[in-house]
């Protein structure tokens, strides 16, 4: 009995309904999609109708059964087009959004963090969806109720990038191909969070020893049996290792777009002090001549004063209002130019403490990165121990069956 240890690692349907364009499997939707999914819609969200938001979903989560891999389990990309999904019937609908909402319920959950002791007897945080916290509403349909769903969920990670905008006060003071950038990278951790969400706790069932039996039992068929049952959690198990994977990558990506933004802040605070710099010879500079100019005003005035010089009072007069004008004029200058390096000061400030908001937000998800290597190894050295496991079940079963085929 030979099996095939790739299946376990491939998504099966929630379940599968027949409908008006053949019989349809509905499956799960992973980060990615969702992402394809809200970039498609014709309007935001919130101004969609119910009903057309489930068909466009249904692009994404229904395949034709005919057309599974092997005939079992999800295809890597969609099927459906939009013209396929525009012929299913509200009924239909209906009962592919109840098939959804069952399958997953951190839609309408709370989510509960615990703490528990994993095999090595170290304690791991892990998740619980267990309150309610958006219940259905009386008559509500499945399409309504999910359609609601999904706009809390777009407005709780709303609500969130708000917060991170807020967080970063002054964006608009960086330049408007920068101020762009932040906002995508920040952006990115919508559906990097998204991916989180559905990541939930796995928990391994403990292999219990191969006991002896009466040789008269058939023993191919109960080792079959036990095998069956012990496989059933991999299907969970491949699915949380898929998401690992996606939300790890997509965490990669974000570092990589922060390590670009933190190169054009640096560089735009290098042109920031190159310009103070300027602006402060330029004040050095004014100051020098307002005062050179003092000191000529106040000599030709001495000199006037000692030498019996022959102006007249109005000569005089004008000779200091025009000196004082051009004093003002200098001193209005120096001011203005004082006001705006100190406003240039001002920006590089907020530049430098933006720039480590940034480099926090990139240590938190290098953390994310590191907690999801360690949830990825320990699932890969979970799937070695049930593979060993396994390949020792089929050698036994081998054997009871040789030994069985030698008794009869």
């Amino acid at each position: 009995m030979a099996l095939d240890l790739g299946k376990l690692f491939k998504r099966e349907a929630y379940d599968c309904i027949v409908t008006s364009i053949g019989e349809l499997c509905v499956f799960g939707i992973n980060a990615k999609r969702q992402i394809e999914l809200h970039k498609n819609l014709n309007s935001s969200l919130g101004d969609c109708i119910p009903a057309d938001f489930i068909r466009n979903l249904c692009v994404y989560i229904c395949f034709p059964k005919d057309r599974l891999k092997e005939e079992k389990y999800k295809p890597d990309k969609p099927i459906l087009t939009n013209e396929d999904v525009s012929k299913l019937t509200e009924d239909e609908l209906e009962k592919i959004a109840g098939i959804y909402i069952d399958n997953n319920e951190y839609l309408f959950k709370k989510r509960e963090f615990k703490e528990k002791k994993n095999e090595k007897g170290e304690i791991v945080n892990y998740e619980e969806y267990n309150e309610i916290e958006h219940p259905r509403n009386e008559e509500e349909t499945n399409i309504s109720y999910l359609y609601r769903l999904s706009i809390l969920e777009k407005e709780k990670y709303k609500k969130h990038m708000e917060d991170m905008f807020k967080s970063v006060s002054g964006i608009d003071s960086f330049s408007s191909n920068l101020t762009d950038s932040i906002k995508n990278t920040l952006t990115m951790g919508d559906s990097l969070s998204n991916a989180m969400e559905s990541i939930r706790a796995t928990s391994m069932p403990k292999l219990r020893p191969i006991e002896r039996e009466s040789l008269r039992k058939d023993f191919a068929k109960k080792e079959r049996d036990k095998e069956e049952r012990r496989l059933q959690p991999f299907n969970e198990l491949s699915n949380r290792l898929d998401q690992l994977i996606e939300s790890s990558v997509q965490a990669s990506d974000f570092m990589v777009e922060a390590n670009k933004i933190q190169t054009q802040i640096a560089s735009e605070i290098k042109v920031s002090g190159d310009l103070t710099d300027k602006h402060s010879r330029k004040n050095i500079l004014l100051s020098v001549i307002v005062i050179t100019l003092t000191v000529i005003g106040l000599s030709l005035t001495a000199y006037a004063f000692i030498s019996g010089n022959k102006f007249n009072e109005y000569q005089q007069q004008n000779l200091e209002s025009s000196a004082k004008e051009i004093v003002n004029s200098l001193l209005d200058i120096n001011e203005n130019l004082a006001n705006e390096g100190s406003k240039n000061q001002d920006t590089l400030d907020l530049i430098s403490r933006q720039l480590v908001e940034i480099d926090s937000q990139k240590k938190l998800y290098e953390q994310l990165l590191a907690q999801h290597k360690y949830l990825i190894e320990s699932l890969e050295s979970a799937n070695s121990e049930q593979k060993a496991q396994i390949i020792e079940l089929q050698g036994r079963i081998k054997a009871l069956e040789e030994r069985r085929r030698q008794h009869q």
